[in-house]
């Protein structure tokens, strides 16, 4: 399987003993989603409220045996798209910044109780999970 990183940063994957198992750099042309805020005439203990509306991001056509790393606001953006991952269970260092991730997070993907998808769930490359 092959994994491109579509975010602006470098993905570092580390396992629970903060050891790195892999590492992406950032990319050049990361995927955005733009978002449109209109007020929309109400306001909260004097806050103005904004409706807000966000576009799609310019991401490659799925590919077969290819997984793409983006951020949360691009998986919802795209919910019908199983080949997204976002980092997950991250990592900060003593200032709050984030180094790293221990895992990923499926786009996509529906969740049950015991945390696998249903067997019948697609993934790049072709194999369903479980099998």
């Amino acid at each position: 399987m092959r994994v491109v990183n579509l975010t602006p940063h470098v993905v570092t994957v580390v396992d629970e003993r903060s050891r790195v198992i892999r590492r992406w750099p950032g990319a050049s042309r990361p995927a955005r989603v733009e978002a449109v805020r209109v007020p929309v005439g109400l306001e909260v203990a004097g806050v103005p409220l904004m409706a807000e509306k966000r576009t799609r991001a310019d991401l490659p056509e799925p590919q077969e045996g290819v997984w793409f790393i983006v951020s949360s606001v691009v998986v919802c953006a795209h919910p019908e798209r199983r080949d997204l991952l976002v980092p997950s269970d991250l990592v900060r260092d003593g200032s709050g910044v984030v180094t790293a991730c221990r895992s990923f997070v499926v786009g996509g993907a529906p969740v049950r109780v015991g945390g696998r998808p249903p067997e019948d769930t697609p993934v790049p490359g072709g194999e369903k999970v479980n099998a």
